[in-house]
């Protein structure tokens, strides 16, 4: 497997577990997580979300690079493999003109 389509892979949506609002209800009724007033100052929810959305931004800002990058390659290979087909072509045609330029005699008929 390509990392292009484990990239595509690893951000394709998923579906959450049947279970998880019961989960996440029984551990907040469970006394699991801590009241606002007993949390340290780098332990608060808020703090929390965005540090889990600034991994997400630079992920998805990562997954971008690498994409662009990717597109980059794809469309530096394919020009190359243009080139070499249209340097063909031109031989070829080169060579047929040069055969038909010849006088009837010199190609054998």
């Amino acid at each position: 497997m390509n990392m292009d389509q484990e990239l595509r892979d690893a951000l394709q949506r998923k579906q959450a577990p049947p279970d998880l609002a019961d989960r996440v209800l029984a551990r907040i009724n469970n006394g699991e997580a801590a009241p606002a007033s007993n949390r340290g100052p780098g332990s608060s929810g808020v703090f929390r979300w965005l540090a889990a959305a600034a991994v997400l931004a630079i992920a998805v800002g990562g997954a971008e690079t690498y994409y662009t990058q990717q597109q980059a390659a794809e469309t530096a290979r394919v020009k190359e493999e243009l080139r070499v087909a249209l340097q063909i072509t031109n031989d070829t045609l080169a060579r047929v003109q040069s055969k038909i330029s010849q006088p009837a005699d010199a190609r054998g008929r």
